[in-house]
């Protein structure tokens, strides 16, 4: 068997002595190891040998890192840990790309995957992070920063590590985008999408997350077991924070969505996907929802920029727009504080009209 060795004793017994090679030793994945027993070594050095190669695919089981070993085997056993599975689905996702682009990221030839942990320094996470700033500016940067940081913690709750070198890594601040549709842009690609059912249900998701004003996660995700037709009202669980808001379902919307029950109550989705690859009805959402729009932006003319999650900072500004006080906008939301709306809401000309037309009524009364 491959890494082992048979040794005789002074007193004539025999011994399999297992010796991995260095790298997955001080790696922390196996240890030398003998046994005096032929049955026992002939079941157990295999499965050794097994992790020897798993380490070097990068496919490392829990428990299976150390100091010296690589941050892409780190990676690895964080997605496998408890800390990992308390995320939501949303979340785990987005932390899995991160990372491995993390682990991709190379400065010279040198992958940020392939560097031990204890060899990790803050001058080279300032490297990593100054190539991600020359890539694609700021907000990547500071993206891909915070999620190797979450990462480098998490070593420190293990003790693998005694500091987090990235957070002596100066971040550049940076403005996050304050794009908003226009009524008219919403008008043309509902109009596109309602003109062709290839397009149907992502009309639908744009028409649900523009006159809900909620992510285009959650609306992708809606079941029919969530719309209660015979009271006409929606009840949505976001998955960002976990709040729970209910919302009328009435006009045009509502008949829409009867009518796409009676072509799709089959299945669970209120918006599905057709999976060809096992046969399964899978939420819109992602990749095929991504080409899609792009096709419906293409139609409409409307510019590359726009984005599905800017509907809803649209329909928020709009509610502002309309002198909706806060308490009430976060009724709609699931804001749970009227700080956390700030993100959301943008100088208009519109609303700085309405704000000292309301001034001058007072001045004049």
């Amino acid at each position: 068997m491959k890494y082992t060795s048979i040794k005789t004793t002074k007193g004539g017994q025999k011994r399999w002595v297992f010796t991995p090679p260095k790298e997955p030793r001080l790696a922390g994945v196996v240890k030398s190891q003998s046994f005096s027993d032929g049955r026992t070594a002939r079941f157990e050095i295999p499965k050794l040998i097994e992790k020897v190669e798993a380490y070097r695919r990068g496919e490392l089981v829990e428990g299976g890192v150390g100091p010296s070993s690589k941050i892409k085997h780190i990676v690895n056993h964080y997605l496998q840990s408890s800390s990992f599975s308390s995320l939501s689905n949303r979340s785990q996702t987005s932390y899995e790309t991160t990372l491995k682009k993390v682990c991709e990221s190379a400065y010279g030839q040198i992958k940020l995957g392939d560097v031990r942990l204890n060899k990790l320094t803050s001058t080279m996470c300032r490297n990593y992070y100054d190539l991600w700033l020359e890539q694609k500016g700021a907000s990547y940067a500071n993206h891909l920063s915070l999620l190797f940081s979450v990462l480098l913690n998490y070593c420190i709750s293990i003790e693998l590590l005694e500091f987090n070198p990235m957070t002596r890594v100066k971040k550049k601040t940076h403005e996050p985008k304050s794009i908003i549709w226009t009524k008219d842009q919403v008008k043309k690609a509902l109009d596109v999408c309602f003109n062709d059912f290839k397009y149907r249900s992502t009309g639908l998701i744009i028409l649900m997350c523009y006159e809900w004003a909620q992510r285009t996660m959650d609306i992708c995700h809606l079941k029919w077991s969530d719309i209660d037709f015979e009271n006409k009202k929606v009840t949505i669980k976001q998955t960002k924070r976990g709040a729970t808001v209910q919302l009328p379902l009435e006009g045009p919307l509502l008949s829409m969505l009867e009518e796409q029950k009676r072509l799709w109550d089959f299945q669970e989705y209120v918006v599905p996907y057709h999976r060809a690859s096992d046969n399964a009805y899978r939420p819109l959402y992602g990749s095929p929802l991504h080409t899609l729009f792009k096709q419906v932006k293409e139609l409409a003319g409307l510019p590359t920029e726009l984005q599905l999650s800017y509907l809803r900072k649209t329909a928020i500004n709009e509610m502002v727009e309309a002198q909706i006080d806060s308490t009430s906008i976060m009724q709609v939301t699931g804001h749970k504080s009227i700080q956390s709306l700030n993100p959301y809401l943008k100088h208009t000309y519109e609303g700085a009209k309405s704000a000292l037309a309301a001034r001058s009524a007072y001045k004049d009364s």
